[in-house]
């Protein structure tokens, strides 16, 4: 199928759309991909700032913590105080840790740490135990979480000085300096949040700052050492748009240029198309030339790579001149179809014959036309002549230059494929059948549905003269008219007989 010079610059304007969209959305991405990793970057620096500024103040409060249960007087209590000193005990520690919003002590017996207090609720008292049971050191928990007395617990161990177990100092904390650490960490749009574990593997919000977004461009949870507590941290600056500050100069750079070139394309174009019909109009007039019979020595072209073709059609057009010509001047042309006739076949036929042995054998197909007697009798003489003429000329497009075609008389054509063995005419037939037109115009609007029978056979070694190829190919001929016309026989000279295969019209 032929393609028009539009359809293929189309194309080639698709394509560099297509290279233009790539090369913006890749550098869309990269520039996205800069800015996710400065975003991450600064998402990282907040909540390692933030988890060791919280890690630091808790260890701080360990620290205080552990200065208390150190103390004889907090030993003694535990040991031997009664539930009123104890008390009494659990203020005075109070009024020295500003942050405490209650401060319990809770003696160790066999069954575990037991409160004095009336007032110390389950949560507090199960917080203990089970920090009792773990090998770790305590951890910090969030207790009457979402009320305003909201605090977190924090539990030392008390031992005397052989390390034995009396006690607890069990000190809940004030969620302010948390809550103040994480607003003075906050940037601009964003949201901090602090976790701790909840059962079967959740965790729970205790403290937030700021407000979430779906939309966020980075988040991040990292955990604050030794605490339990996770700080998910979400930055909810949006990127810039793709059109803002310097990208607006970029996009409409690009698009000056997106322009300047399809403007390029669209001159080149139309400077192509104008060559190509210069170079076309040349063609035509070295084709009008050589069939009146004159070619010139040099016709005008526009594009150097048409160069090569013209030069070698002119030179072909100058040899078939001359050969016409010696045809005529040697009574070897058919006056009529303008073909090689008999004697030139013969001629031909000799000398492939006698070149077989060194060049390998030629083939021969013979073709008649069908029903060619009822176009004489149902349209006159011009007719027929016309449908001769009109015949020559589409074989004369379809054969190789390499080949010999000629008309033996009447509708009887004859080609000699030269130096080709049966198996490759074969192909060269079947080739002949598809290309060739289904119609024919005559005289006086009349149209000839194109009809031919063939008999195809090629040389052998074993032949004495030129005739025995050409009786062979006659017999193919006769049984491809006996078994209803219109296709093609082969007789093949190994065996010597015809071949079940026949070309048939397509």
């Amino acid at each position: 199928m032929a393609q028009s010079l539009t359809r293929i610059y189309l194309q080639v304007i698709l394509i560099l759309i297509l290279c233009f969209l790539a090369i913006g959305y890749v550098s869309y991405l990269a520039v996205r991909d800069m800015q996710q990793l400065s975003y991450q970057d600064r998402a990282s620096r907040v909540a390692l700032d933030t988890s060791s500024r919280i890690a630091e103040l808790l260890s701080q409060q360990r620290q205080s913590l552990g200065a208390f249960a150190k103390q004889s007087g907090v030993l003694t209590v535990l040991q031997h105080g009664t539930t009123a000193e104890l008390s009494r005990k659990a203020a005075e520690i109070r009024s020295q840790i500003p942050e405490a919003v209650s401060v319990d002590l809770l003696p160790w017996t066999d069954s575990g740490p037991v409160s004095s207090a009336a007032t110390l609720d389950p949560a507090s008292l199960d917080y203990v135990r089970r920090m009792t049971a773990s090998s770790q050191s305590a951890k910090p928990e969030f207790h009457e979480i979402g009320t305003t007395s909201e605090h977190y617990k924090l539990a030392v161990s008390v031992r005397d000085e052989r390390q034995n177990m009396t006690g607890y100092l069990l000190v809940g904390f004030s969620r302010a300096p948390v809550q103040a650490i994480l607003k003075q960490s906050l940037p601009q749009n964003a949201y901090l949040e602090l976790q701790q574990p909840a059962s079967r593997g959740t965790t729970q919000a205790v403290l937030t700052v700021g407000t979430a977004s779906n939309a966020g461009s980075v988040s991040m949870i990292s955990e604050i050492g030794g605490s339990g507590w996770m700080l998910f941290y979400q930055d909810a600056e949006a990127p810039p748009r793709l059109l803002s500050g310097y990208r607006n100069i970029y996009f409409w750079s690009a698009i000056i240029i997106f322009a300047i070139v399809l403007m390029m394309l669209y001159r080149l174009y139309r400077r192509t198309v104008k060559s190509v019909r210069h170079d076309i109009q040349s063609l035509i007039r070295m084709f009008q030339d050589l069939r009146e019979g004159s070619v010139r020595v040099s016709y005008p072209m526009a594009l150097k790579e048409f160069t090569d073709i013209f030069e070698y059609l002119r030179d072909r057009g100058q040899k078939l001149v001359k050969e016409k010509e010696q045809l005529k001047d040697m009574g070897l042309m058919d006056h009529l179809s303008q073909l090689g006739n008999r004697r030139h076949f013969e001629k031909r036929l000799k000398e492939l014959f006698e070149a077989a042995k060194s060049n390998g054998p030629s083939s021969v197909l013979i073709i008649d036309m069908d029903h060619f007697k009822a176009v004489n009798d149902n349209h006159g003489h011009d007719a027929g002549d016309a449908l001769i003429v009109g015949f020559a000329n589409a074989l004369r497009k379809v054969v190789r230059q390499t080949d010999v075609l000629v008309r033996l008389g009447g509708d009887e054509f004859c080609i000699i494929y030269s130096y080709a063995p049966l198996n490759k005419a074969t192909g060269l037939v079947e080739r002949l059948r598809r290309q060739l037109p289904r119609e024919i115009p005559l005289t006086k609007g009349v149209i000839h549905q194109l009809r031919w029978t063939g008999g195809l056979s090629s040389m052998h070694d074993k032949d004495t003269k030129p005739d025995d190829v050409l009786w062979r190919a006659d017999q193919a001929l006769l049984q491809a008219k006996e078994s209803g016309r219109n296709n093609t026989k082969i007789y093949d000279p190994v065996t010597g007989a015809p071949v079940k295969k026949q070309i048939m019209a397509s």
